[in-house]
This record gives structure tokens, sequence and C-alpha cells, in this order.
């Protein structure tokens, strides 16, 4: 039989398909689960004294539970313990999950959550597997998409495909004593000078400023971080130098819950 990749996982060195095939691991028709569905929200209601429900209050994203089981089939005992070491030691430590369902690939961090289980059902040729993860981050990001270099005053029109709100990525380049980069509802003012050779890096999620992967503290003077709404409705983002010449690149990742 060969191999069907519709559907496919990946966790470090290891291939889950989800069609069949003779050899490897193979995902039950449902027994992926928790990769495309949305988490649990979790918020702190207070209920109305002598009335009728509980205040509003802000929602949050509890961490991605991921549940993963089917079968392992193999040519030998052998083999199917070659299977189950593996599995056992691709589940250690935090790593990066690769999912591929209905046509978007995306990707989570994750770690173990609760025992694997690996049973063995057909001596030497087949076993039933299940496993759960944890992603504390709850988000799937799909690929980074270097968006158009624009120089000093240029608008540069922004947005993502993905259904989340996304951080991106701000890379300046060129010959200023400082800047400022405005974006949607907030503007960065950087007192630092930029350098052709030394290029600075803004992650907006953290508002930290980095060269050459150093954090230089206290570089930004003022302005919060910012996030891209989902959908094809672009925002602005602008390079304005203080003197001198430079450019703003982008980069954003398509965000999914």
């Amino acid at each position: 039989m060969s191999q069907n990749t519709d559907d496919v996982l990946r966790i470090k060195d290891l291939v889950f398909w989800g069609g069949e095939g003779e050899v490897g691991f193979f995902i039950d028709p449902d027994g992926f689960e928790g990769w495309i569905d949305a988490p649990e929200t979790r918020a702190d209601y207070t209920e109305i004294p002598s009335g009728h429900g509980s205040y509003e209050a802000l929602e949050f994203y509890e961490s991605r539970i991921i549940t993963v089981t089917g079968q392992c089939l193999a040519r030998s005992d052998g083999e199917l313990g070659q299977y189950r070491n593996r599995l056992m030691a691709a589940l250690q430590g935090r790593f990066r999950i690769v999912g591929k369902y209905l046509g978007d690939e995306t990707y989570a961090y994750g770690r173990r959550f609760a025992s694997p289980r690996f049973k063995t059902t057909v001596p030497g040729r087949r076993a039933r597997y299940q496993f759960s993860l944890r992603c504390a981050d709850p988000r799937r990001f799909g690929s980074l998409t270097p968006l158009a270099v624009t120089g000093p005053g240029e608008a540069q029109a922004i947005y993502h495909r993905g259904n989340f709100p996304a951080s991106p990525r701000l890379i300046v380049t060129g010959t200023m004593p400082g800047y400022r980069i405005e974006g949607p509802g907030s503007t960065y003012v950087v007192n630092r000078p930029v350098s052709a050779a030394e290029p600075h890096r803004i992650e907006t999620d953290t508002s930290l400023l980095s060269v050459n992967g150093a954090v230089q503290l206290g570089a930004i003077t003022s302005g919060t971080g910012w996030t891209i709404a989902p959908g094809t409705s672009p925002v602005t983002h602008r390079l304005v130098p203080l003197s001198g010449a430079g450019t703003l690149q982008t980069h954003l990742r398509d965000t999914y819950i």
C-alpha cells in the first residue's frame, strides 16, 4: 500500500501519516485531536451581587492540548521495537510540532503531556499508540513572510492570512542617529544609532530591540508593541528617520488559534 500524505504530523525526525501504508506510524481517522480546534478559555468572573449573571471579564486561551492516536506497522519484532524506542525518545524536552491539515501547514512548540502508550496487538507486525502534548503557547504559526522593503516615509501595507492577531518583527537598516516607526495605534521612538553593518531587529510582542542578537535595553524610549489583526485588510508601518536614511522590512507569520 502507498502512503497517503494528505494529513501529516512531524515531531523531530518522526512522521505520522494520515493515510495507510506498509510500515511506520499512522493516525486513526479521528486520531488527531486538539490541533485545529481552539483551546478552552479562562476568565476571572465576579458575580453581580443581588443581580443576574456576572460582570464581564477578559478571556484568555488555555494551553493547547493535542492527542494523537493510531497504529504502528512493522515487518518484524525488532523493527516494531525500534519504532517504539524512537517514539519514546522523540517525546522528550521541548520540541517543534508541525501539522499539515486541510492543506495548511502550521507549527507550534510543545512538550509531552501524560505518559505515552505503545501496546503490541499483532506480534512483530502491529501496535497501538497514543500520546498527548501540551503547547504552553496555544497559537499555531505559518511560514515567516518577509514583506516589502520600504524607505523613509513610505507607507508599508501589512496583513496576514491567519485567524488570530499576529506580532510582526521589524528589521531596520541604514545610517541614522535615531528614528521612529509608526504602527497601528502606537509609535516606537528609538534613540540608538543604526549603521549599515548593524541592522536593528525589533520584536513587537516584547518591544525589545536587538543588534547582532544582543538585546539593547533602553534603546526604545517610548511606544508599546502592537499586533496585526487577521485578514487581508492592511494596516500601515512607516519608518521616519531623525536624519539620514534607512529602510524598514516587516516579517510576519500567519497566526492561528
